[in-house]
């Protein structure tokens, strides 16, 4: 039996690689306050295993997002339209540059890319 699991974000270091660029920041820093928290890796880890002993069919960390799965459908509009309209006002004043991959499995991949 198979299951899908909904998460959001989770204290990694990908996450936090990402925080340090201006365009990433900004866009999560847009989201609604539940929706921009980080939970911790060992927390959404405990509710993951616990889903999976219990073999729920689907797993929503945190909990709330369960709520707005109806609304997935209107989410990329919605962020494709703050993306246009908020990241050229920040770009005037922090030039953005490209991220690259994240976190140490992204480095890890540039490194055996450019060996």
């Amino acid at each position: 039996m198979g299951g899908v699991a909904y998460l959001n974000w989770i204290d990694t270091d990908m996450v936090r690689d990402a925080d340090q660029h201006a365009v990433l920041r900004e866009l999560r820093a847009h989201m609604p306050p539940p929706a921009r928290k980080i939970r911790p890796a060992p927390s959404v880890a405990e509710d993951l295993a616990t889903a999976v002993e219990r073999r729920k069919p689907s797993v929503y960390v945190p909990a709330w997002l369960r709520a707005v799965q109806p609304l997935r459908a209107f989410l990329p509009p919605l962020v494709t339209h703050i993306a246009r309209t908020e990241l050229p006002r920040l770009e005037r004043t922090t030039p953005f540059t490209a991220t690259g991959l994240l976190g140490a499995g992204g480095r890890a991949d540039d490194r055996t890319r450019n060996a």
